[in-house]
């Protein structure tokens, strides 16, 4: 696996409350010690631990030949668990399969077929989990054939640029010009044809808020001349997303990424106001997917006509696939960072990325 660092698998078991905390970096990027032990941070942590396993696992299936579902399995009932108890036992959004030019939103619908990953693809693995709502965000890319390692790298390199611009009072633009200075000096040959490598214009690493996923800042990939400054004591989820597109993506079909809104018209059907309450008992403001509505019927399926339902109603948010140009690819890399007056933790970092 391309720029993955190999590691070894860590136990599945259920996750206490005391877990190693990361280092903190000061404004100057340098390590310095860190006291913080609020228990908002001890929530943070637990939750970053179960990623940094759950991605752990799915990291030894992951080669040619895989199927996607066992990935997702592996990493979902691996997050259920070690946080056991906590809303939807600690899934925090949906596991993104995002294949080579989707580049975000794809999981399996209920229904759908295996997908097996191929010796050429480019995928994008970007799941959370949470404790308490406090959502960690963090996404690989798994490629395996060398022609792509320009294209990993400039989204890895991206987000650490990313990663090292943001501070208390860092205006936005700011992150995005850091990040776009990086990528654009990436291309890379295909079939003898040289393609330079571009941000996505359009998709936004984002502020997190507890069970609150995109809480209201964007961090651009590009100069986008916002000036929003970034706040102390907040999360925010620094993603970059390399393209050998033309930067821009829009909806692809299939949708299987939800949102409860609970605005909508009056449910009719039994059926569907049934759903509609399992969804905000089971979820609240969590992205789901209808796979996990599912878990939570009695019969164990049947949920996705229902959750499509609810959403031409205006229950919940649709988030379709976002793809770019046909037979272009894209690579992704992502942390969540916690930032205070006195520097930042990188919370969702381990020894694979």
């Amino acid at each position: 696996m391309l720029l993955v660092n190999p590691v070894k698998e860590l136990p599945i078991e259920f996750l206490s409350t005391e877990n190693a905390k990361g280092p903190l970096y000061d404004f100057n990027n340098e390590k310095i010690e860190n006291f913080t032990e609020t228990d908002l941070l001890k929530e943070a942590r637990r939750a970053a631990e179960a990623h940094r396993r759950s991605r752990y696992k799915a990291q030894q299936i992951l080669k040619p030949g895989a199927s996607l579902r066992e990935v997702v399995e592996t990493i979902e009932n691996s997050t259920r668990a070690m946080l056991a108890g906590e809303l939807n036992n600690g899934i925090g959004f949906p596991t993104g399969i995002s294949l080579n030019s989707c580049a975000a939103h794809f999981t399996l619908n209920p229904g759908d077929d295996d997908i097996i990953l191929g010796q050429d693809d480019v995928l994008k693995v970007d799941f959370g989990t949470h404790v308490n709502g406090r959502i960690m965000d963090s996404a690989f890319t798994v490629a395996f054939n060398p022609r792509y390692e320009p294209l990993l790298m400039a989204s890895k390199e991206a987000t650490e640029a990313g990663i090292k611009a943001l501070g208390v009072d860092v205006r936005v633009h700011d992150i995005g010009a850091a990040i776009q200075d990086v990528m654009s000096g990436y291309e890379m040959e295909i079939d003898g044809k040289v393609l330079p490598i571009r941000p996505v214009q359009n998709l936004n690493g984002h502020s997190i808020e507890q069970f609150k996923i995109h809480a209201g800042i964007s961090i651009p990939n590009v100069r986008n001349g916002d000036h929003t400054k970034i706040k102390e004591d907040s999360f925010y989820a620094i993603e970059t997303f390399a393209t050998t597109g033309r930067g821009y993506v829009r909806n692809a079909p299939n949708t299987s990424h939800y949102m409860g809104i609970y605005a909508g018209k009056s449910v009719k059907t039994a059926e569907n106001k049934k759903i509609l309450d399992l969804v905000k008992k089971n979820f609240k403001t969590l992205p789901f997917c209808p796979r996990y509505v599912d878990t939570f019927t009695e019969k164990g399926s049947g949920s996705l006509s229902a959750v499509r339902t609810l959403a031409l109603l205006k229950h919940f948010e649709p988030y379709p696939p976002l793809n770019d140009t046909a037979g272009s690819y894209i690579a992704q890399f992502e942390h969540t960072i916690y930032v205070t007056e006195f520097g930042k933790e990188i919370i969702t970092r381990g020894d694979d990325y």
